[in-house]
């Protein structure tokens, strides 16, 4: 029978098979399996690459991650773009990855709503509960995005008391700061700015706000620091599917999920206590949570208990501490950074807020018209630092087509933010300091489409006019007031301290 069923060729191969020894038959067996498991999963990626976006080749199993360097991914992403055009693709461990690489591609794929998921990880589905906005998608991620914009919008930038709240904190930066110029050892200025940011974000949403040396404060502020730092469990969850169901047993993730679960609590009794002040539905909104609560009660009287339940509200406002706090702080410290280590700019900034505002005033966000140079070294810094240089990531809802490649609804697409940002055909000098980027003829400042830092279509960030906000009068206030210059052992590593790496997002590879 064997000899009718295999090719007269292979009839040696298993006549010899079959007489060996039971020892030599299961070497055999084992030489035999060996390449055979390899050739039908080289066969099986092989299959399922056909369609995709261009892209390197890489090794079963690990992908590209022998050629990948993870504090520099976005330099990876940026020699893939330069060999196979604008949408690309390939293998991070077993994960596809698919990356967007030019303006045009990035809005189009970015602005369709099939394109707005999010990856499905159990992780973070552990920690969410398929709750908040940025790792949510569909229905409750669509209602609650619109209504954090207009609560965001309402109790924002135009309002008398935002204003307020940050010449508060300039008045706690200042003292921090003018204690600094008076010691010889330099000053390390981030863990300032986020106590800073997250003190305005806790009054924006909590309604009120904690003394900077309020012990559960401070413990809220090191937690978050530390999740923002920790990125190895959700790395791994990422590149390797198949440790996913095993990844909460790490004893990192454990320690993950201990300090999420801490956040959540602090959040909750915060949200209870602001329970008990809306009184009613003839109490005034002070906060985000306060909106929030009136919306929850109005959807319970209408039989509707899902869609404003409480774990939604804490996972909202947690997700604004670990989204805003980082980014406006990063973006302030790389401000100070290029103006240490670009003197001439710094000068050219302080005569501008000389000219225009003076000493006797603090500035506002009304001046900026008159700002012309300082708006754009803002806009510059933000191009040269592309602080979410590689985005968030997101996923097809649905497998689809676009541009004649197939995309995977299990795919992580990369909005290329820094390839963007460095693209010769968008900028004349991508990789200089230029804040000529963003000035006409005459010297007045001039937007750019191509400047993305808070990203683009439907996931584009809830916080952006906070944060610009925060960033433009904290930044001027210093600059107004104090002169930046390096450290001694920074002045002679400006290309290492401004080339940074890639944690969460992309930070300086020192400070000042």
């Amino acid at each position: 029978m064997l000899r009718q069923i295999l090719p007269s060729q292979l009839v040696s191969l298993a006549d010899s098979v079959f007489s060996q020894s039971d020892g030599n038959y299961k070497k055999a067996i084992a030489t035999a399996a060996i390449p055979a498991a390899l050739g039908a999963y080289v066969l099986y990626y092989w299959r399922q690459g056909r369609d995709l976006p261009p892209g390197p080749v890489g090794l079963p199993l690990i992908g590209r991650l022998p050629w990948t360097d993870p504090k520099n991914l976005h330099l990876t992403m940026q020699k893939v773009a330069e060999k196979y055009g604008d949408i690309t693709s390939f293998y991070l461990g077993s994960r596809l990855f698919i990356v967007l690489n030019s303006y045009p591609m990035m809005k189009e794929m970015l602005d369709d709503y099939n394109f707005a998921g999010r990856p499905r990880l159990r992780l973070f589905l552990k920690l969410t509960r398929d709750c908040g906005i940025i790792f949510t998608e569909g229905y409750m991620w669509s209602q609650h995005r619109r209504l954090s914009l207009r609560t965001l919008r309402d109790f924002g930038f135009a309002r008398a008391q935002t204003v307020e709240m940050v010449d508060d904190q300039l008045d706690s930066i200042f003292q921090t700061l003018d204690e600094a110029a008076t010691s010889v050892t330099p000053m390390e200025v981030l863990g300032t700015f986020i106590l800073a940011s997250n003190s305005i974000i806790t009054e924006m949403t909590l309604g009120h706000r904690f003394e900077r040396n309020d012990p559960e404060f401070q413990k809220v502020n090191k937690l978050i620091k530390k999740l923002l730092e920790e990125g190895i469990v959700q790395t791994a969850s990422a590149l390797f599917p198949a440790v996913e169901r095993f990844i909460v047993l790490f004893p990192l993730s454990s320690s993950v999920v201990h300090d999420v679960e801490y956040l959540h609590s602090f959040i909750r009794k915060e949200i209870q206590q602001r329970e008990k002040v809306m009184v009613d539905e003839s109490t005034e909104p002070e906060c985000l949570c306060d909106v929030y609560i009136h919306e929850k009660r109005k959807a319970e009287k209408a039989g509707d208990f899902e869609t404003f339940k409480e774990f939604q509200l804490i996972r909202v406002i947690l997700e604004f501490f670990l989204a805003g706090t980082d980014t406006t702080a990063r973006s302030i410290e790389w401000l100070l950074l290029y103006m240490a280590f670009y003197p001439e700019v710094q000068d050219r900034v302080q005569n501008e807020l000389d000219s225009v505002i003076g000493q006797s005033r603090r500035p506002r966000m009304q001046d900026r018209t008159e700002l012309h140079y300082t708006s754009a070294v803002i806009d510059e810094t933000y191009r040269k630092a592309s602080l979410a240089a590689i985005g968030v990531f997101h996923r097809a809802v649905e497998e689809t087509h676009f541009h004649g490649y197939r995309i995977p609804s299990d795919a992580f697409i990369i909005p290329n933010v820094y390839g963007v940002h460095h693209r010769v055909e968008y900028w004349e000098r991508p990789n200089e300091f230029y804040p000529e980027h963003f000035l006409d003829n005459e010297g007045r400042y001039r937007s750019s489409p191509y400047l993305i830092p808070f990203l683009i279509g439907r996931r584009s960030c809830v916080g952006e006019s906070l944060a610009r906000m925060e960033i433009v009068l904290f930044f001027t206030a210093i600059m107004q007031r104090y002169r930046v210059r390096p450290a001694p052992e920074s002045a002679a590593k400006k290309d290492d301290i401004l080339s940074g790496w890639m944690g969460s997002l992309r930070i300086p590879g020192n400070t000042v």
